[in-house]
C-alpha cells in the first residue's frame, strides 16, 4: 500500500496568528516582568521591606521596555493590557465556584485591596481616600469573622448530631436534667 492509497486524512496545522500579533505578545511580555518586578518592589519599600537602591534601575528598565514596545508596535499598550499585567487577582478566580472557600478568598482579596488603597491614599495625601480604604479592609475582616463563626456553628452542630446519633444507636436515654436542690441559708443558691 502506497501513501496515496491510505484512506486515513492528513492533519495540517494552520497558524492563524500574524507576525504583528505575534511580534505584540512578544513586546507585551518584555514589558511585563520589568512593571511587575518595579510595582512589587514599590509596594515593598511602602511598607518598610523593600530595595529602595534597586528602584532607579528598575524604572530604567521599565522605560527599555516600553520603548522596545513602540519601536516593534507603532504604540504603547493599552491600558487594559497594563492593568492586566498589574492585576494581584488570583490565578483561577474567574472559574471558580461560590462557595465557602470562595468567599473566603474573596474577603481576603477585599482586606488585601482596602490594605493597599490605604497605603497608596497615605502616598497621595488623600485622607477620603484612606478611610474608603479603611472601611473596605475591614469590610473583610468582618466578612473572614462571620466566615469563621458560621464554620465553628457547623462544626458544633454537626458534632451534637453525631453524638446523639451514637447515643440513639446505642440505646441510651439521654440524660434528665439535674434536680435543682437549695442550700440552706441562702435562697439565691441553687445547685
Amino acid at each position: 500500500m502506497t501513501k496515496a492509497d491510505d484512506p486515513k486524512p492528513h492533519l495540517r496545522l494552520a497558524v492563524e496568528n500574524s507576525q504583528t500579533e505575534l511580534d505584540r505578545k512578544w513586546a507585551k511580555g518584555e514589558i511585563e516582568w520589568p512593571l511587575r518586578d518595579l510595582a512589587s518592589n514599590i509596594i515593598r519599600v511602602v511598607r518598610g521591606a523593600g530595595k529602595s537602591y534597586e528602584i532607579v534601575g528598575q524604572c530604567v528598565a521599565v522605560i527599555k521596555a516600553f520603548q522596545q514596545y513602540r519601536e516593534t508596535i507603532g504604540c504603547l499598550p493599552d491600558s487594559w493590557e497594563i492593568d492586566r499585567i498589574l492585576s494581584i487577582q488570583p490565578a483561577g478566580a474567574d472559574g471558580e465556584q461560590y462557595g465557602e472557600r470562595w468567599e473566603r478568598e474573596h474577603a481576603r482579596e477585599t482586606i488585601v485591596r482596602g490594605a493597599l488603597q490605604i497605603a497608596a491614599s497615605r502616598l497621595a495625601g488623600q485622607n477620603t481616600q484612606e478611610q474608603r480604604g479603611r472601611s473596605e479592609m475591614m469590610s473583610g475582616v468582618n466578612d473572614v469573622q462571620s466566615i469563621r463563626e458560621e464554620a465553628r456553628r457547623r462544626t458544633a452542630e454537626a458534632e451534637r448530631a453525631q453524638r446523639r446519633a451514637a447515643a440513639d444507636a446505642t440505646g441510651r436515654k439521654k440524660a434528665e436534667p439535674r434536680k435543682r436542690r437549695k442550700i440552706k441559708g441562702d435562697p439565691e443558691i441553687n445547685l
